[in-house]
């Protein structure tokens, strides 16, 4: 039976009302920075272009359908469902049916769109704002919170192999996909109202605050650029060498070679020509990859613990891949950590406060 198009839109405006603290979220925060954009930047080549992400969030949507598409199908087979192809063709229906669920959810998608946008924008201008000079002090505090060791001669210790750091650069670059697979899926369920505004607004703050205000305050550039911005200073040449060497290693394998290089590189170039591109601009402190990898791992097991479990295991691994490839310092993943925790706990407080209140 087909829904009047009255209700249909009646449902979109309650979907719309429900998620009234995320746009009001996203927007103001996001006039904020276009309005920063305005008054601090003056360099063409640096604007705020609040629709760089709707390429890649088209693509991710596709590469997740297929996911979900392929997942389901081994599914139905797997246990022999008669029909499998009617039931995996009811499926797709039903994800658009009624019609209000596809309406809210791109809006919501393309909002929060604007978030991403913002923090391609800023993380480019860091070094602008407040210049890179805490490199020096958080390479001091991790051999003083490793017992005078680097952190990356202990993760390349246990993990010594150049088949063990290519593992780690894979599970570190699938970071990307899991965190938007992560996003979907809270988009979507609705039915967790509580857990699905919790994870939303800690997700969003994250960027903005973390990412943001916080990569600003304690401006770095991370283990792999410190020799670029002081030629003098070359405590990482070590781990730059090793990592090269086992990448040459992996090539000679017939396997792949280590990709964050590449894009250590890539990100380099963009700085010194300033540049603002998708996944542009160089921050390690805080950590953002093990910012978003503990937000998932909280959201998760509080959701499903064994699948919690499973993700508190990747966050570590972030948190080593991290140090392991030079990324970061270690203390930039432990921050991150504590600070994402700590949002975590405060908008859920907010949100007790609130709903007491009413």
């Amino acid at each position: 039976m087909q829904i009047p198009y009255s209700s249909q839109w009646q449902q979109v405006k309650i979907a719309l009302y429900q998620d009234r603290i995320l746009y009001i979220y996203v927007l103001l925060t996001s006039l904020l920075v276009y309005l920063l954009a305005r008054i601090f930047v003056d360099s063409p080549s640096v604007r705020f272009d609040p629709l760089i992400y709707i390429a890649t969030l088209l693509q991710v949507c596709y590469v997740s359908f297929l996911v979900w598409a392929s997942g389901f199908y081994l599914y139905l087979a797997y246990h022999k469902t008669p029909h499998p192809l009617h039931h995996f063709i009811q499926a797709i229906k039903r994800a658009g049916n009624p019609p209000h669920k596809a309406i809210s959810f791109i809006l919501l998608l393309l909002v929060l769109n604007l978030t991403f946008s913002s923090y391609t924008f800023i993380k480019p201008l860091i070094p602008d704002i407040n210049p890179f000079q805490y490199d020096l002090l958080f390479y001091h505090i991790d051999q003083w919170l490793h017992f005078g060791y680097d952190p990356w001669q202990l993760t390349h210790q246990i993990f010594s192999s150049a088949i063990a750091t290519s593992a780690l650069n894979i599970l570190y670059h699938l970071w990307f996909l899991l965190m938007w697979g992560a996003v979907l899926f809270f988009v979507v369920r609705r039915d967790l109202v509580r857990l699905r505004l919790q994870f939303l607004l800690t997700f969003l703050s994250s960027w903005l605050l973390i990412g943001g205000i916080g990569a600003i305050t304690l401006s770095s550039a991370g283990p792999c650029y410190l020799h670029l911005l002081d030629p003098e200073v070359l405590y990482y040449q070590p781990l730059m060498q090793r990592l090269t060497e086992q990448s040459l290693e992996l090539t000679q394998l017939g396997w792949f070679k280590l990709w964050a290089l590449d894009v250590q590189n890539t990100l380099w170039q963009l700085h010194i020509n300033q540049q603002s591109a998708i996944g542009g601009g160089i921050s390690a402190m805080p950590s953002m990859h093990v910012s978003i990898a503990v937000l998932m791992a909280i959201a998760a097991y509080r959701h499903q613990k064994k699948l919690g479990l499973i993700m508190w295991i990747y966050a570590i691994t972030i948190q080593i891949g991290s140090v392991h490839l030079a990324w970061h310092y270690a203390v930039d993943g432990y921050l991150s950590a504590i600070l994402t925790a700590c949002l975590w706990k405060g908008i859920g407080w907010i949100q007790n406060h609130f709903s007491q209140s009413h």
